[in-house]
C-alpha cells in the first residue's frame, strides 16, 4: 500500500503524490491515473476523500476502478467538486457493482483499486484517503468498552432545528451542522447555512454527501477524510482538542436511549467525548440549542454506530 499512515484506523488508507502517477491531460485539463493499490484484505465497498483546496475557478473529478478476481471494472465516477457546483453521479450499476450516492458497493468482493483524478485549472497533485470495508471482517468483542478515564471537548452547540430555512431542509442538514460544530471548535470559524450551501450535493439533493463534506472542511483549512471505526476504543487517539469525529449513526425505538429523535435510518452526530460508560456527543436534531450537547450510554451508542453503520464516520482535524 502506498503511504499508509499507522496511527488510521483499520483499512484507511493516506495516499500522498508519488512516483508512479500517471500525469497527463492538455494543458487546461490534467488527468492523474494511480498506481494499482493492493489490498491486503479482499474488500467489498470504498469511500475516497480528497484533500484539495480549490481555487475559484477550478473543479476536480474523482473516479475509481477495482479489480475482482483478476479483472478490472469499469471507471465509476464518485464525485465533481468546486466552489460553485459539486455533486455525486447518477446510479452506475453494473455487473462489478454500483456507487450509491459517495460509497462504492460491490457485489462480488474486490482485490485492488486504483483512482482517477481530472482536474480543471491547477495542476497541483491532491492527497487521497480511501476507506475500504473488509468483506470478513469480525465483530471485536470488546467494541463497546470505552478507553480509560474520561474525556469531555468544549463544543459550541448549534441545533439544526433552530436553522433560518424550512421545516424539510431542517430535517436533513445533519452532516453540515455538526460539521459547523466541528470546525468552530478547531478554531476555522464557519456557519452552518454556508456549510450546507457548499456541501449540498443537487445531484442527490441531499446535504451529507460524505466526499463534499470532506472536501469542504479541507477548503476551510482543516483536515478531514472519511474511515471507519472498529471500537470506541480507538476514540482515545481521534478524539482530542485537535481532532473530532463525526459518526454515522442508524437505530430504532428505545435503542437509543434519550435520543434527540426517536428513530433514524442515518443520522450524524459529533462526538465530544466520554464519562461514566456514557458518550458525549452534539447531536444537532436536539429541538433546542441548550439540549445539543448529551450524552447517550456507550453500549447502544455502539450498536447504533459500530454495528448498525459499521463504524463509518469522518474526521476533522488540524493539520
Amino acid at each position: 500500500m502506498n503511504s499508509a499512515e499507522q496511527k488510521l484506523p483499520y483499512l484507511t488508507f493516506h495516499h500522498r503524490p508519488c512516483r508512479g502517477y500517471e500525469i497527463g491531460g492538455d494543458g487546461e485539463h490534467h488527468i492523474i491515473t494511480s498506481p494499482v493499490f493492493e489490498s491486503v484484505v479482499d474488500f467489498s465497498s470504498l469511500v475516497l476523500s480528497l484533500r484539495y483546496p480549490v481555487k475559484q475557478k477550478d473543479w476536480l473529478l474523482s473516479e475509481v476502478q477495482v479489480r475482482q478476481d483478476g479483472q478490472w471494472s469499469k471507471f465509476y465516477q464518485l464525485a465533481v467538486y468546486s466552489k460553485k457546483l459539486s455533486h455525486s453521479f447518477l446510479e452506475q450499476e453494473d455487473e462489478s457493482g454500483s456507487v450509491c450516492v459517495d460509497v462504492l458497493q460491490l457485489k462480488r468482493p474486490a482485490q485492488a483499486y486504483r483512482f482517477r483524478l481530472t482536474i480543471g485549472g491547477q495542476a497541483a497533485l491532491p492527497e487521497v484517503f480511501v476507506c475500504l470495508t473488509d468483506v470478513n471482517a469480525e465483530q471485536d468483542p470488546c467494541f463497546d468498552l470505552l478507553p480509560a478515564g474520561e474525556r469531555c471537548l468544549p463544543v459550541e452547540p448549534i441545533s439544526q432545528m433552530q436553522l433560518p430555512v424550512s421545516l424539510n431542509d431542517r430535517a436533513r442538514m445533519c452532516s453540515p451542522t455538526a460539521l459547523t460544530m466541528a470546525l468552530n471548535a478547531l478554531g476555522f470559524k464557519s456557519d452552518a447555512l454556508k456549510t450546507a450551501a457548499a456541501v449540498y450535493d443537487d445531484r442527490a439533493g441531499i446535504y451529507g454527501n460524505w466526499t463534499l463534506n470532506t472536501a469542504y472542511a479541507c477548503q476551510r483549512g482543516a483536515d478531514a477524510f472519511v474511515t471507519r471505526f472498529q471500537r470506541l476504543g480507538q476514540l482515545q487517539e481521534f478524539l482530542t482538542k485537535d481532532s473530532f469525529i463525526l459518526a454515522s449513526i442508524a437505530y430504532g425505538r428505545t435503542e437509543l436511549s434519550g435520543a434527540a429523535v426517536n428513530q433514524t435510518p442515518g443520522h450524524l452526530v459529533l462526538l465530544c467525548g466520554w464519562k461514566d460508560h456514557q458518550i458525549c456527543v452534539a447531536d444537532p436534531a436536539a429541538a433546542e440549542t441548550k439540549d445539543v450537547v448529551r450524552f447517550y450510554p456507550a453500549s447502544e451508542f455502539a450498536r447504533a454506530w459500530l454495528l448498525r453503520k459499521r463504524g463509518l464516520a469522518y474526521i476533522v482535524r488540524k493539520k
